[in-house]
């Protein structure tokens, strides 16, 4: 499930492309005094949500709607926020200030087994490997700094796809591990992949932005944006598919990448098998 913010912009601002740090404090400021969510907010698996970016793009002019989305597969996290919200409109992104006009609610659906359709991602997916996972994947390790835990290799098309689509099954196991139904099986536990293709959405394919992660730190990452198609194929895949986009997908959830939204939706056919 997933809210919607409609957001009025309460001052001209330019768009600020480095928002990720600054949204997801505004997101945590409705969570942090629940002691539930403070005792896992720096863990590696976070509280469990994802969000949008505040869009549309573009220049801002006092007045002007914007909006931003954010997802989660606990509904409580949701819950507790829209009681944030609420009471508290004011909605500032750095410079880029808003109030909060509306507060709405959506639920996605995929479809029944059989359903078709298409699944985008509203920013970018991060995908990084340590060590390990380069090893498991036989990515070269070579440019790694010796004894460095912390150096990462981002994806890119040399490494493959099954490199990328193992990786964001990996986070979204974790996610259903954590806060998913545990009648189901997770994502690494059926042998089926979660999409059936995936279109890049950039010509380059992969792009690079600099991330804040936290107030002073300024990091280059690497990105990409993709078109998912699906078929549903059962009621198990159907739960996946509704988890990602609950959850988002690949790493860094929390900090606003890997968030999706559902484009298109095709009912299975009449007596199709």
């Amino acid at each position: 499930m997933r809210i919607e913010l409609a957001l009025d912009s309460i001052a001209d601002a330019e768009y600020d492309t480095g928002y990720h740090h600054k949204l997801r404090g505004r997101i945590w400021r409705g969570l942090e005094d629940n002691q539930k969510y403070a005792e896992t907010h720096e863990t590696n698996h976070g509280v469990g949500f994802a969000f949008s970016n505040v869009f549309p793009w573009g220049h801002i002019n006092e007045g002007d709607r914007r909006y931003v989305r954010i997802a989660s597969p606990r509904r409580e996290v949701l819950d507790d926020l829209i009681a944030h919200f609420g009471t508290n409109r004011a909605f500032d992104i750095g410079q880029m200030r808003f109030e909060i006009a509306d507060i709405s609610g959506h639920a996605p659906q995929v479809g029944e087994p059989g359903s078709t359709g298409r699944i985008d991602t509203g920013t970018g997916v991060f995908c990084a490997f340590d060590r390990e996972l380069a090893d498991e994947h036989g990515i070269d390790t070579s440019k790694m700094e010796s004894g460095d835990a912390e150096t990462k290799i981002f994806w890119r098309p040399e490494h493959g796809m099954g490199a990328l689509q193992s990786t964001i099954q990996r986070s979204l196991q974790q996610t259903h591990e954590l806060y998913g139904d545990e009648y189901y099986d997770g994502p690494m536990e059926v042998d089926e992949p979660l999409f059936e293709s995936f279109e890049p959405i950039k010509d380059e394919v992969t792009y690079s932005i600099q991330f804040q992660p936290a107030t002073e730190v300024n990091r280059k990452v690497i990105l990409s944006k993709w078109r998912l198609g699906y078929r549903v194929r059962d009621e198990t895949h159907r739960y996946h598919l509704k988890l990602a986009l609950d959850a988002g997908i690949g790493q860094r959830r929390e900090h606003g990448f890997g968030f999706l939204n559902l484009r298109e939706q095709t009912p299975p056919r009449a007596g199709a098998g």
